[in-house]
């Protein structure tokens, strides 16, 4: 089944990163910004999208629907779908590409698979796409070998299994080992910073954790910009390891302490307005004196 016509709801990081890729290979890309701020507007145009105005029109338009956004929203989409579906009796091949639980990516299944329509369970890994690397899109469903004709024009496709529930299990794996060292660093810092301890930790750690704590440092400063969307994937990954028998308890803090960290100032900045030159020593600071201001 060619696809022409694909839409992604929505055009944020990753899905305007994608979209801009799709474009550059002829696909028409659309995606639906009724109620949107000029930053999103502007953003989706300078990659390649059309705007349809409201995901009716998307779902009337498309061939393949990609569903990339703040995984909180990921099951209202579908279902707003599923019903559009409904309404204007098209039916296109809708792959969610969030991070979810393996529970809720069957849930989904349930809600397009019910409105007769075929889903496909994708987990991201990497990046947003540039000219030199491309995220993994991790395929499962009975359905997943539809995806293979985006291979190399977007992203890399890897297909796990043929359940739904597999791939997003690779980005709740892969999200709570990354997310959930971002978030194990950002606390004790943030601990060593109220106690000032902060230089001796800066340190000596990397003596025992050479590999990874200059990767970690780095990232502090985009942290809480990003923070605002790591929470619904902290949540969904303590749902996924509680319902096997896992504790969930660690990304359930992690989620906590990126609520916090969005909460900041520093948490409103889009992750594009993140200044690079600020480095973590003084998010630190920043991010300390906030929270204890809040009491």
């Amino acid at each position: 089944m060619p696809f022409s016509t694909i839409g992604i709801m929505s055009p944020g990081v990753m899905g305007s990163g994608i979209g801009r890729f799709l474009a550059k290979n002829g696909y028409r890309v659309v995606t639906a910004l009724d109620g949107r701020s000029e930053f999103t507007r502007r953003r989706a145009a300078e990659n390649g999208f059309e705007d349809l105005g409201d995901l009716e029109s998307v779902v009337a338009g498309s061939d393949l629907v990609l569903s990339i956004l703040d995984p909180a929203k990921a099951v209202p989409l579908a279902r707003d779908a599923a019903a559009a579906m409904k309404r204007t009796n098209r039916r296109p091949v809708f792959a969610d590409c969030n991070a979810t639980s393996p529970q809720t990516a069957c849930e989904m299944q349930g809600v397009i698979e019910g409105a007769g329509a075929v889903f496909i369970d994708v987990g991201i890994v990497g990046a947003r796409p540039t000219e030199k690397s491309f995220p993994v899109f991790a395929t499962s469903g009975a359905e997943a070998d539809l995806l293979a004709e985006l291979d190399g024009k977007a992203v890399k496709i890897m297909k796990i299994g043929p359940e739904v529930g597999q791939g997003s299990a690779v980005k709740i794996c892969n999200g709570a080992y990354n997310k959930g060292a971002f978030a194990l660093y950002t606390v004790v810092m943030l601990a060593a910073e109220h106690y000032g301890c902060t230089g001796f930790l800066r340190e000596r750690l990397p003596h025992s954790q050479a590999g990874t704590v200059p990767l970690l440092d780095e990232a502090l400063n985009r942290l809480p910009a990003l923070s605002g969307r790591y929470v619904g994937e902290m949540e969904q990954v303590a749902e996924t390891f509680d319902s096997i028998g896992l504790p969930g308890g660690f990304h359930a803090a992690s989620a906590a302490l990126f609520r916090m960290l969005d909460a900041t100032s520093l948490g409103s900045e889009q992750r594009e307005q993140v200044d690079p030159n600020r480095n973590s020593l003084d998010v630190l600071k920043m991010l300390v004196a906030e929270i204890e201001a809040k009491g």
